[in-house]
């Protein structure tokens, strides 16, 4: 997309036509702070041609059934530009949504800050930042549709630091617009940066939708992360029986191995009522091999974060389900989404282990798993981890450290794979199925170790619709017996802290 072209606005005007006042109107400030040379007459015109009398107007809308409070970038007003006016009206909008506890939308479209207010424009940037401090420590969620061109502060303050965004297609996405990149670089910018599709691709953005059904798709997280919907109650159910088999090791590892399991994409689909996938990092990638979503579970909803095998291998030696550095930001990102919302956290649990690759340990590895320990162990919700697969060393580990930890029969936890604790023990990994007994690591191993909690049927004892059947009921019985015990993190750090 070039600088010229931007977003067709007319699904933007009609859900400004259709907002209605805030209950206080927000302090009026100076026009012309600075007494630019002939800015007050650019203002004066810019108030004659639009249909606004500033670049976003804000009030009361209806998104997806739910209220929320709206500010809506107006771009035909001096390039939608950010001054001390804007940043009243916004920091005014966020202060009420706070006091009514109703979810922030943001529609943005500017080229940034208003130049002819000097300082008193980007100081904009810090009071909205904080306004949005204030929305998450209050777990309100603040959601952004990016139309174009989204650029400059708008985009480096509230608008990049929503918990969901959803991009129009085609939009100009960026820090600096095409125009100041070119002026700074001397190099145009090309068709892989400063694009909706291409925050896409770096994990900036969690969707990118077309123009006419943007509001549609925030529409759909509202209605999950409305305050008023998402504490709803669980479906009724029963911990299931535990089944009884005991699966010898190594055929429990070559089951929990197979490749025909169901995904973690496919347990979304199966287990809970509906999802909608969260997107990146926000740091410049989105690993596949890792899934991130909000989930609903009868009228709970939930935080839900785990491996696919399936996700795509985009190196060498790299194998499915291995998640990189990348990925265990993007995991750790959604469990801080959990914690800030108030929402329960489940972690589905089936990769051979992180991925060692040179290139992943100098994006930071090991600070990345770590992080999601903490991040993990820090959700004042209750929390869940289910292996469905093959939980491999520390990297899958990181989202087991959860209130309960349950394990479908043919599982299994290991310390390392089988193979690679038999290089080590004996340098020669042909021993893995000799070695894989000393491990222990079945789900009914586990279960006597103290380590897992529950054991529900597998898809290879049963079958993938019975194992998705009771996952659902165990996890329901195992979330409505946590919501019964209160203070999860006293409780979290007696069962992880000192013994």
């Amino acid at each position: 997309m070039n600088a010229t072209t931007r977003t067709d606005t007319r699904g933007v005007r009609l859900l400004a036509e259709r907002l209605t006042p805030l209950p206080s109107a927000p302090v009026s400030t100076t026009d012309d702070p600075l007494a630019f040379p002939g800015f007050g007459d650019k203002l004066a015109r810019a108030r004659d041609r639009s249909d606004a009398d500033e670049s976003v107007v804000v009030g009361l809308a209806r998104l997806g059934g739910e209220q929320v409070v709206a500010a809506i970038g107006a771009f035909d007003f001096l390039g939608g530009s950010m001054g001390a006016a804007h940043g009243e009206r916004v920091a005014h909008a966020m202060a009420t949504a706070l006091e009514l506890r109703l979810p922030f939308v943001a529609v943005t479209g500017s080229g940034g800050a208003r130049m002819q207010e000097g300082m008193v424009s980007l100081i904009q940037m810090s009071r909205l930042a904080e306004g949005v401090r204030r929305l998450r420590e209050a777990g309100l969620p603040v959601l952004a549709r990016f139309t174009s061109p989204t650029t400059g502060g708008v985009h480096a303050s509230y608008g990049a630091l929503a918990d969901v965004i959803v991009a129009d297609a085609g939009a100009t996405v960026g820090f600096a617009g095409p125009r100041v990149v070119e002026a700074f670089t001397g190099h145009p910018v090309g068709d892989d940066s400063h694009t909706a599709e291409a925050a896409l691709t770096s994990g900036l953005v969690d969707e990118v939708a077309e123009a006419r059904d943007a509001d549609e798709r925030l529409a759909a997280w509202v209605r999950l992360l409305h305050p008023a919907r998402r504490n709803g109650p669980l479906p009724d159910a029963d911990h299931v029986d535990e089944p009884v088999l005991d699966i010898e090791a190594w055929d429990a590892v070559r089951r929990a191995r197979r490749t025909d399991r169901p995904s973690t994409r496919d347990l979304l689909d199966e287990v809970f009522d509906e999802h909608l996938e969260l997107r990146g990092d926000r740091a410049g990638e989105d690993d596949t091999a890792v899934v991130t979503a909000v989930a609903r579970l009868g009228d709970r909803t939930v935080v839900v974060a785990g491996f696919d095998r399936r996700g795509c291998s985009d190196r060498p030696g790299r194998r499915p389900g291995q998640a990189t550095a990348a990925g265990y930001r993007k995991l750790r990102r959604a469990a801080e989404l959990a914690q800030r919302w108030g929402l329960s956290l489940v972690t589905l649990i089936d990769t051979p282990g992180a991925d060692p690759s040179p290139a992943s340990d100098r994006a930071g590895l090991a600070v990345a798993i770590a992080e999601t320990f903490v991040a993990t162990l820090s959700v004042t919700a209750p929390t869940v981890a289910v292996v469905t697969g093959e939980g491999g060393s520390g990297g899958a580990l990181s989202l087991g450290c959860t209130d309960r930890l349950l394990m479908q029969d043919d599982s299994v936890f290991e310390v390392i794979a089988p193979e690679g604790a038999a290089a080590i023990l004996h340098r020669d990994p042909t021993r893995a199925e000799e070695v894989a007994a000393l491990l222990r690591p079945t789900a009914h191993q586990l279960r006597e170790l103290g380590i897992a909690d529950r054991i529900v049927p597998g898809p290879t004892t049963f079958d993938p619709a019975t194992a998705a059947t009771a996952l659902r009921a165990e996890l329901t019985a195992t979330l409505a017996d946590l919501d019964a015990e209160g203070d999860h993190l006293t409780q979290r750090r007696a069962r992880y802290g000192p013994a």
